[in-house]
């Protein structure tokens, strides 16, 4: 038996005991050709098919870039031909794609990173491709397509939990809620208090709060001191001081921090424009209530700090109030200042 490294994708078509239910004679000729394409953009690719099985097909490429190059170019094509069928009866496969050690025996391919793939395969959103985190870190800077943070994710049969991402086709908007701290608000909560390290400062908010995400953005990284913090959203009236009084740094055109004067404690972020203040979660007396859900800013998240958890991940730019909010300040989200005091706007 002949080990070697490989790429491998493993393709399925999505719902099709469904669509067979609908049209089985349409649905087969519609398979048989989507199966065709896939085989021959493979091929087109410098990869080869091992077998098809169903509505399946199995296939190993030396170049992992050229595994991804070939899905991406086969989903796009798909989407073409499905651009006309309306959303009952459209033939979508998921990809799913892994990097690892194979084993070639009988003009087949085995092993654990063989299965890894048909697993990843079933995280991939119809039309979509998902890919193991050992292929995004060999493709994510050579490829155009934006990929989207899944987590570490426990898969069927599969012992330990495995780092996922979602490569973002261009023509596929994102996954992402349309805000990472715009939740409803929640049930009645009791007063929530909370204060800095030496006990000058003190607060407490008298509302309900919105919802609580770690933070990686570079601004909150220096702020804090440290790879990512958490925080959690009140109304900005809602806060009552109840000790002390604390100091403000204008980190930007959009935005102000609080910190205690003494102590230099980090307290909360208040957005200019908006009705919402970020409290550090650390800094409530009950930090425990208030699990944050949502990671943000992940495209400056430091390499060294690997998260293993399944929350969703996203950037600043999928925020579209964030990217107002920029926008109404005359700076593009992709450049914001880093270490600027500017005068506060009115």
């Amino acid at each position: 038996m002949e080990h070697q490294l490989a790429a491998i994708l493993y393709a399925d078509v999505a719902g099709y005991s469904r669509l067979t239910g609908l049209d089985e004679e349409g649905t087969h000729r519609k398979l048989d050709s989507g199966l065709n394409l896939l085989a021959g953009v493979v091929a087109a690719h410098g990869g080869k098919k091992i077998h098809e099985a169903g509505d399946a097909i199995l296939a190993e490429f030396q170049s992992v870039t050229a595994a991804v190059d070939a899905a991406v170019e086969f989903q796009r094509e798909m989407s073409m031909r499905n651009a006309d069928s309306t959303e009952d009866n459209r033939l979508e496969f998921r990809i799913g794609i892994n990097l690892g050690e194979i084993i070639h025996d009988r003009k087949d391919i085995y092993g654990d990173e063989v299965n890894l793939a048909a697993r990843i395969q079933e995280l991939a959103e119809p039309g979509g491709i998902c890919v193991s985190g050992t292929v995004y870190e060999h493709v994510h800077a050579k490829v155009e397509e934006v990929f989207d943070d899944l987590g570490h994710r426990k898969l069927k049969n599969i012992a330990q939990s495995i780092h996922l991402f979602a490569l973002r086709l261009s023509q596929t908007p994102s996954k992402a809620p349309r805000s990472v701290f715009f939740d409803n608000l929640s049930d009645s909560k009791p007063v929530a208090t909370g204060g800095c390290l030496c006990g000058e400062i003190r607060f407490q908010f008298e509302g309900n709060d919105i919802g609580s995400s770690y933070c990686h953005c570079r601004m909150c990284q220096r702020f804090s001191g440290a790879p990512t913090s958490a925080g959690t959203g009140f109304l900005k009236d809602d806060l009552r001081i109840t000790r002390g009084k604390p100091k403000y740094y204008v980190s930007s055109a959009i935005a102000e921090r609080a910190f205690c004067p003494t102590c230099g404690s980090s307290l909360w972020m208040r957005f200019f424009q908006w009705k919402w203040i970020f409290v550090k979660t650390l800094n409530l007396d009950n930090p425990e209530n208030y699990a944050p859900t949502t990671h943000f800013g992940i495209e400056s998240q430091m390499p060294w700090h690997d998260i293993h958890d399944d929350l969703p991940r996203l950037r600043c730019e999928d925020s579209p109030e964030l990217v107002s909010a920029w926008e109404s300040a005359g700076v593009s989200i992709s450049e914001p200042p880093r270490n600027v005091n500017v005068p506060r706007k009115a």
